[in-house]
């Protein structure tokens, strides 16, 4: 049976090089196509444990030898996911006959992910040899699947084209497996279920996978290809042994993981947090003061090692090292708010990154993030992350607004709640401004008031800032020009506790007054939001990703000068729809102009279908900033 089997292979082989140039036809432009991809997961039970493999084979080929980076692969792999064999080779037609070219030296290396401490997650890396134009690269590998919680979706994002990937799940009829389909309406899948000899299988074949688009907004997850199996219980000596059969399952899983921390002494930090609320009035001041005493204590360094990435380290610990990861800040202040007498609460929660659902996916994957949660006497549910170090009390990070959030509030029960999406008027600058013309030049004295998610973002970079960043203004709070200087820069309001900031400066700009004719023409808006936010491929099927709503307002005075009368002002200007709008007025005022403008962005999305509509908001906007205020000499 050997012999037909290697025929039958060395002609899909020829087959490959004998097609490639139909395959440049198919794919013009493309270098490198991924011929087959197949993926395998084999799930048997053995003494009451289940045995998870998965098998991968991945072939390539070259239509041409413009780019390198194709000639390497890496398999990622961690503590619950490891690399038991593998090969690779590269295969060239060379006089008629099929030469390979095996890899016999494959590199292991650490994945160094941004913010992220330490983690255990590796890489192997394969390097082919001898590559030309009509090369074939061909990997295969083994990986046990240590945990059952931790079974790896298929999610096809791959940085080339694939003309065909397979994929498949097998497992005894007393294993019960579920699976979770998403973004499969936008290809061409066959979905197929067999049962033989008591083994059940799963299996799609998906033809022409496009390549992964560099240029989503949000998280590539929302739109590519991809299955997520996981098992909902299998059956040992006639008892039925849950793992992920729903949220329940998914939540008594976290529980025994935190089911021994704090298990050392933790009475210092009993007696420091006693201290720290022994003059507080109300439960909410309480709160505050433990809620701003982590965020500035506690330095947030990301740790990603095993089930140790999921299982907080004690309070006690987290306090005296001074740093810990969103887990461990979560869990001291859980542990904090308990000592002060409040109920709160260790929750769960995906980021704006996850398109999941517990419903759907009651699994691990749909969650990368710790929070704590504590519910007021006025049955306010507020959701406090103190990885975020400059968050203001009573805001949820604005990369978890809109997603459900996991709530433990007991050993066997918890809650699912939506967290809110902040209104614009929450996330605000106000800047007023008072213009002079002197020279030719705008100087001026300005004052900027920033709340909520604006002063988070500025915080941030204020932290961050050299001592003498003059250009700070003009690159954060995005008002002037490159030819504007700014000098006697106040900040005001830094405390965390701080419900505003508030910022001070002046500024010197030239380039927007030009005489002509003796006349005066001022261009007096200053400021520059939104001057790039134009989406340049308005047919693109992709959703525009806003990071949080805003509300913008700008008040500003320019002083006529001697020797000049108003001639004309600028038409008010505005745009209005439902999720994004702005209004600007002129008048004029004694001897002064008066410009009011106001931008409100009132959404977490802009739909694909509404792009177009984006668009013409912000061409609007750019158009009015364009406008002159035109000054005439006195006669």
């Amino acid at each position: 049976m050997k012999f037909p089997l290697l025929v039958l292979f060395f002609l899909t082989v020829c087959a490959g090089f004998a097609q490639a140039t139909n395959y440049d036809e198919s794919y013009p432009g493309e270098d490198v196509i991924t011929l087959e991809l197949e993926k395998g997961i084999q799930i048997r039970e053995s003494r009451g444990k289940l045995i998870i493999t998965q098998n991968v084979r991945k072939k390539n080929l070259f239509l041409s030898t413009n780019t390198l980076k194709f000639t390497e692969d890496e398999i990622s792999y961690n503590t619950f996911n490891q690399i038991t064999a593998i090969s690779a080779n590269t295969q060239n037609l060379e006089n008629g006959k099929i030469k390979y070219y095996p890899v016999t030296n494959f590199l292991d290396k650490d994945v160094l992910l941004n913010n992220v401490f330490f983690n255990d997650q590796k890489e192997k890396k394969v390097i082919y040899s001898n590559v030309t134009k009509n090369s074939i690269t061909d990997l295969s590998y083994r990986m046990r699947i240590k945990d059952p919680h931790f079974i790896p979706p298929f999610i096809f994002w791959s940085k080339t084209p694939i003309v065909e990937a397979r994929v498949s799940v097998s497992f005894p009829n007393h294993v019960k497996v579920a699976f979770h389909e998403l973004n499969l309406n936008t290809i061409d899948v066959n979905f197929k279920e067999e049962s033989e000899d008591g083994i059940t299988t799963y299996s799609w074949i998906l033809n022409e996978v496009p390549e992964v688009d560099r240029y989503y907004d949000f998280s590539p997850l929302y739109y590519i290809p991809q299955v997520i199996i996981y098992v909902h219980s299998y059956k040992h000596r006639g008892e039925t042994i849950s793992i992920l059969k729903n949220t329940k399952d998914l939540y008594q899983w976290y529980r025994s993981l935190i089911s021994r921390i704090n298990e050392d002494e933790q009475e210092e930090l009993r007696s420091i947090t006693n201290a720290l609320v022994q003059n507080s009035n109300t439960q909410e001041e309480k709160i505050k003061k433990i809620y701003y005493f982590v965020q500035d204590r506690i330095n947030y360094i990301a740790f990603e090692d095993g089930l140790n990435g999921f299982i907080p380290r004690d309070a006690i610990q987290i306090y005296r090292n001074k740093y810990g990861d969103c887990k461990d800040m979560a869990n001291i202040l859980n542990e904090m708010l308990r000592y002060a007498g409040i109920d709160s609460y260790l929750t769960w929660i995906g980021t704006r990154a996850k398109p999941y659902s517990y419903e759907e996916v009651p699994t691990p994957f749909t969650d990368n993030h710790m929070i704590t949660t504590v519910v007021t006497p006025n049955k306010d549910t507020v959701y406090l992350d103190a990885t975020a170090k400059y968050l203001a009390y009573g805001y949820p990070s604005p990369f978890i607004q809109g997603k459900e959030a996991l709530i433990g509030i007991s050993p066997f029960t918890y809650s699912i709640k939506k967290v809110p999406e902040v209104a614009a008027t929450n996330n605000g600058i106000r800047v007023s401004s008072v213009l002079h013309i002197q020279d030719e030049k705008l100087s001026g004295r300005h004052s900027a008031k920033l709340w909520g998610y604006e002063k988070l973002e500025i915080m941030h970079k204020i932290e961050n800032k050299s001592e003498e960043d003059l250009d700070f203004i003009y690159q954060n709070l995005r008002i002037g020009t490159k030819q504007t200087s700014f000098k006697d820069i106040n900040y005001e309001n830094l405390e965390r506790e701080r419900d505003s900031l508030s910022i001070s400066f002046d500024s010197e700009t030239r380039g927007y007054i030009k005489r002509i004719n003796n006349k005066l023409y001022i261009k007096p808006n200053l400021d520059r939001y939104l001057i790039n936010s134009l989406v340049k491929d308005e047919r693109r099927i992709y959703d525009k990703k806003i990071d949080y709503k805003y509300h913008k307002t700008f008040h500003t005075v320019i002083h006529i000068p001697d020797g000049y009368v108003l001639g004309s002002l600028p038409d008010d200007d505005n745009f209005e729809s439902d999720d994004f709008e702005f209004n600007i007025t002129y008048k004029k005022q004694h001897d002064q102009i008066i410009i009011r403008k106001e931008i409100l962005v009132n959404t977490l999305k802009v739909t694909s279908e509404a792009i177009p509509n984006w668009n013409t908001f912000i061409k609007s906007l750019l158009r009015a900033n364009k406008k002159n205020i035109i000054l005439h000499p006195k006669t």
